[in-house]
């Protein structure tokens, strides 16, 4: 299932063959909750014994802090409902610290450890 950016919203991609979850661009949604209801879906199907791992590629711009609440109750349901721990890729522009901060703060939070990434400017 792919889920197209706009201004407001990110793309997102549920791809349930490789078990990957990817969110891509800038998150204000008006409603985060409505927004990422069938990421939400996704993760409840998930059978810990048929689906033992599940990959989040995330590639943030800007997020509010409802979406980064969103985010992170993802995560609290895989790891502590499903007990499924996930594979996190935090991807952040070179030039952008703070969002690779807000990656090791999740992290911290989720007691999870991620992968980051710095990709350039140009694919912006």
């Amino acid at each position: 299932m792919e889920i197209a950016a706009t201004k407001h919203t990110p793309f997102i991609l549920i791809d349930e063959q490789a078990h990957l979850i990817r969110i891509e661009g800038v998150s204000i949604p008006e409603n985060a909750y409505a927004f990422y209801q069938p990421i939400e879906n996704y993760i409840r199907s998930l059978d810990p014994k048929t689906n033992p791992k599940v990959r989040f590629e995330f590639r943030l711009e800007y997020m509010n802090s409802l979406s980064s609440k969103v985010y992170l109750d993802f995560l609290r349901i895989l790891r502590d409902e499903k007990q499924i721990i996930p594979e996190v890729i935090w991807e952040y522009f070179s030039d952008d610290e703070e969002m690779c901060e807000h990656g090791e703060t999740f992290s911290t939070i989720i007691g999870i450890p991620f992968e980051y990434k710095a990709v350039e400017d140009t694919t912006r």
